[in-house]
Protein backbone atom coordinates (compact mmCIF):
# COMPACT_ATOMS: atom_id res chain seq x y z
CA UNK A 1 0.00 0.00 0.00
CA UNK A 2 1.89 3.56 -0.93
CA UNK A 3 0.98 6.63 0.96
CA UNK A 4 -1.40 8.07 -1.13
CA UNK A 5 -3.43 5.03 -0.91
CA UNK A 6 -3.84 5.03 3.00
CA UNK A 7 -4.52 9.13 2.96
CA UNK A 8 -7.29 8.08 0.61
CA UNK A 9 -10.18 6.99 3.38
CA UNK A 10 -9.18 10.58 5.24
CA UNK A 11 -10.16 12.41 2.54
CA UNK A 12 -13.52 11.47 2.09
CA UNK A 13 -14.36 11.42 5.55
CA UNK A 14 -13.22 14.75 5.51
CA UNK A 15 -15.51 15.48 2.10
CA UNK A 16 -18.39 13.56 4.37
CA UNK A 17 -18.09 16.17 7.24
CA UNK A 18 -17.67 18.91 5.12
CA UNK A 19 -21.71 18.12 3.72
CA UNK A 20 -23.12 17.01 7.01
CA UNK A 21 -21.98 20.43 8.34
CA UNK A 22 -22.85 22.11 5.02
CA UNK A 23 -26.60 20.62 5.65
CA UNK A 24 -27.14 21.88 9.38
CA UNK A 25 -26.14 25.19 8.78
CA UNK A 26 -28.09 25.43 5.11
CA UNK A 27 -31.00 22.93 5.97
CA UNK A 28 -30.66 21.78 2.66
CA UNK A 29 -28.46 18.99 0.89
CA UNK A 30 -25.90 20.00 -1.92
CA UNK A 31 -27.06 20.62 -5.19
CA UNK A 32 -26.53 17.45 -6.56
CA UNK A 33 -28.44 15.71 -3.96
CA UNK A 34 -32.30 16.38 -5.08
CA UNK A 35 -33.83 14.70 -2.42
CA UNK A 36 -35.87 17.56 -1.22
CA UNK A 37 -39.18 18.48 -3.75
CA UNK A 38 -39.86 21.40 -4.01
CA UNK A 39 -42.25 23.69 -1.89
CA UNK A 40 -45.42 24.90 -3.41
CA UNK A 41 -46.25 28.02 -4.89
CA UNK A 42 -48.22 29.98 -2.49
CA UNK A 43 -51.94 30.99 -4.24
CA UNK A 44 -53.97 33.75 -3.82
CA UNK A 45 -57.49 33.21 -1.30
CA UNK A 46 -60.72 33.78 -2.98
CA UNK A 47 -62.94 37.25 -1.38
CA UNK A 48 -65.62 36.70 0.25
CA UNK A 49 -68.87 37.80 -1.18
CA UNK A 50 -71.58 39.13 0.78
CA UNK A 51 -73.30 36.03 -0.56
CA UNK A 52 -70.86 33.86 1.07
CA UNK A 53 -70.73 36.02 4.14
CA UNK A 54 -74.79 35.00 4.94
CA UNK A 55 -74.58 31.58 4.14
CA UNK A 56 -71.71 30.85 6.29
CA UNK A 57 -73.07 32.75 9.27
CA UNK A 58 -75.97 30.66 11.30
CA UNK A 59 -78.50 32.18 12.55
CA UNK A 60 -79.93 31.02 16.38
CA UNK A 61 -83.40 31.77 17.44
CA UNK A 62 -83.65 31.49 20.97
CA UNK A 63 -87.91 31.14 20.24
CA UNK A 64 -87.11 27.61 18.71
CA UNK A 65 -84.76 26.55 21.78
CA UNK A 66 -87.68 27.01 24.30
CA UNK A 67 -89.81 24.18 25.83
CA UNK A 68 -92.95 25.40 26.60
CA UNK A 69 -94.58 23.63 29.45
CA UNK A 70 -98.35 23.78 28.49
CA UNK A 71 -100.80 22.39 30.94
CA UNK A 72 -103.46 21.44 28.22
CA UNK A 73 -101.50 19.23 26.58
CA UNK A 74 -101.20 17.30 30.01
CA UNK A 75 -104.95 17.45 31.47
CA UNK A 76 -105.60 14.79 29.38
CA UNK A 77 -104.23 12.72 32.34
CA UNK A 78 -105.63 14.14 34.70
CA UNK A 79 -107.53 11.54 37.42
CA UNK A 80 -105.21 8.64 35.92
CA UNK A 81 -103.72 8.37 39.63
CA UNK A 82 -105.82 6.18 41.45
CA UNK A 83 -107.32 6.12 44.67
CA UNK A 84 -107.70 3.33 47.74
CA UNK A 85 -111.80 4.34 47.46
CA UNK A 86 -113.47 4.33 44.82
CA UNK A 87 -115.76 6.94 45.44
CA UNK A 88 -112.76 9.66 45.47
CA UNK A 89 -111.23 10.84 42.19
CA UNK A 90 -107.88 12.50 42.53
CA UNK A 91 -106.94 15.76 40.88
CA UNK A 92 -102.75 15.82 40.42
CA UNK A 93 -102.37 19.73 40.68
CA UNK A 94 -99.09 19.48 39.19
CA UNK A 95 -101.04 18.71 36.11
CA UNK A 96 -104.01 20.81 37.11
CA UNK A 97 -102.15 24.20 37.88
CA UNK A 98 -99.20 25.90 37.29
CA UNK A 99 -96.83 26.34 40.34
CA UNK A 100 -97.87 28.76 42.71
CA UNK A 101 -100.90 28.65 40.86
CA UNK A 102 -104.79 28.14 41.00
CA UNK A 103 -105.89 29.60 37.07
CA UNK A 104 -107.04 26.02 35.40
CA UNK A 105 -106.40 25.81 32.03
CA UNK A 106 -108.94 26.06 29.09
CA UNK A 107 -109.63 22.15 28.71
CA UNK A 108 -110.18 21.56 32.33
CA UNK A 109 -113.48 21.84 32.28
CA UNK A 110 -113.85 19.09 29.76
CA UNK A 111 -111.47 16.88 31.80
CA UNK A 112 -112.99 17.15 35.18
CA UNK A 113 -116.76 17.04 33.80
CA UNK A 114 -115.73 13.49 32.13
CA UNK A 115 -113.84 12.39 35.25
CA UNK A 116 -117.33 13.03 37.29
CA UNK A 117 -119.74 11.37 34.62
CA UNK A 118 -120.55 8.63 36.98
CA UNK A 119 -120.83 10.41 39.68
CA UNK A 120 -125.03 10.10 40.28
CA UNK A 121 -127.36 12.57 40.11
CA UNK A 122 -127.87 15.42 42.98
CA UNK A 123 -124.85 13.60 44.90
CA UNK A 124 -123.06 15.17 47.62
CA UNK A 125 -119.86 16.23 46.82
CA UNK A 126 -116.98 17.57 48.81
CA UNK A 127 -113.45 19.23 47.47
CA UNK A 128 -111.36 19.53 49.32
CA UNK A 129 -107.25 21.04 48.41
CA UNK A 130 -104.23 20.05 49.36
CA UNK A 131 -100.54 20.77 49.36
CA UNK A 132 -97.11 19.53 50.37
CA UNK A 133 -95.12 20.47 53.44
CA UNK A 134 -92.72 23.18 51.69
CA UNK A 135 -94.01 26.75 52.51
CA UNK A 136 -95.05 28.82 49.32
CA UNK A 137 -91.75 31.30 48.21
CA UNK A 138 -92.02 34.91 50.67
CA UNK A 139 -92.45 36.42 46.94
CA UNK A 140 -96.24 35.46 47.46
CA UNK A 141 -98.69 36.81 49.48
CA UNK A 142 -100.62 33.80 50.19
CA UNK A 143 -99.76 30.71 51.90
CA UNK A 144 -100.13 26.86 51.58
CA UNK A 145 -103.55 26.86 53.61
CA UNK A 146 -104.92 29.59 51.24
CA UNK A 147 -103.40 27.97 48.32
CA UNK A 148 -104.92 24.45 48.96
CA UNK A 149 -108.47 26.55 49.48
CA UNK A 150 -108.55 28.49 45.85
CA UNK A 151 -107.43 25.30 44.52
CA UNK A 152 -110.06 23.71 45.83
CA UNK A 153 -112.57 26.75 44.74
CA UNK A 154 -111.48 26.40 41.44
CA UNK A 155 -112.27 23.10 40.74
CA UNK A 156 -115.90 23.55 42.59
CA UNK A 157 -116.45 26.74 40.31
CA UNK A 158 -116.33 23.97 37.15
CA UNK A 159 -118.55 21.63 38.67
CA UNK A 160 -121.03 24.55 39.52
CA UNK A 161 -121.25 24.87 35.94
CA UNK A 162 -121.24 21.33 34.63
CA UNK A 163 -123.07 19.51 37.18
CA UNK A 164 -125.15 21.87 38.89
CA UNK A 165 -127.27 18.96 40.19
CA UNK A 166 -124.33 18.40 42.68
CA UNK A 167 -124.05 19.76 46.06
CA UNK A 168 -121.14 20.98 47.02
CA UNK A 169 -119.01 21.79 50.25
CA UNK A 170 -115.36 22.83 49.62
CA UNK A 171 -112.50 22.93 51.66
CA UNK A 172 -108.65 23.68 51.93
CA UNK A 173 -106.73 21.27 54.06
CA UNK A 174 -102.91 22.78 53.34
CA UNK A 175 -100.52 20.32 54.44
CA UNK A 176 -102.15 18.90 57.04
CA UNK A 177 -103.71 15.86 55.55
CA UNK A 178 -101.25 14.19 53.60
CA UNK A 179 -101.67 10.68 51.36
CA UNK A 180 -98.22 9.98 51.53
CA UNK A 181 -95.23 10.08 54.08
CA UNK A 182 -92.70 12.85 52.53
CA UNK A 183 -88.70 12.34 51.81
CA UNK A 184 -86.93 15.33 50.10
CA UNK A 185 -85.01 12.59 48.50
CA UNK A 186 -88.10 11.52 46.52
CA UNK A 187 -89.63 13.88 45.03
CA UNK A 188 -92.83 11.76 44.21
CA UNK A 189 -93.97 11.43 47.79
CA UNK A 190 -94.42 15.70 48.08
CA UNK A 191 -96.13 15.65 44.41
CA UNK A 192 -98.72 12.95 45.57
CA UNK A 193 -99.58 15.17 48.63
CA UNK A 194 -100.08 18.45 46.45
CA UNK A 195 -103.72 17.64 45.02
CA UNK A 196 -107.83 18.32 44.88
CA UNK A 197 -110.08 15.20 45.94
CA UNK A 198 -113.61 14.97 44.90
CA UNK A 199 -115.13 12.78 47.23
CA UNK A 200 -118.95 11.91 46.62
CA UNK A 201 -121.54 9.61 48.50
CA UNK A 202 -122.94 6.69 46.21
Amino acid sequence: MTMHDARRPTSLGVLSAGCIVAFCMTGALPADAEYASPLPEATEQPELSGESWDSAVLAHNPEHAIIRYDLDRFVEHLGDRESEEDNVIVLETDILFEANSWELPDSAADKIEELVADVPDGAAVEITGHTDSRPVNDSFDFDNQELSEKRADAVAAVLETERSDFELSVEGLGDSEPAETEDPEEPGTLAANRRVEIYYED
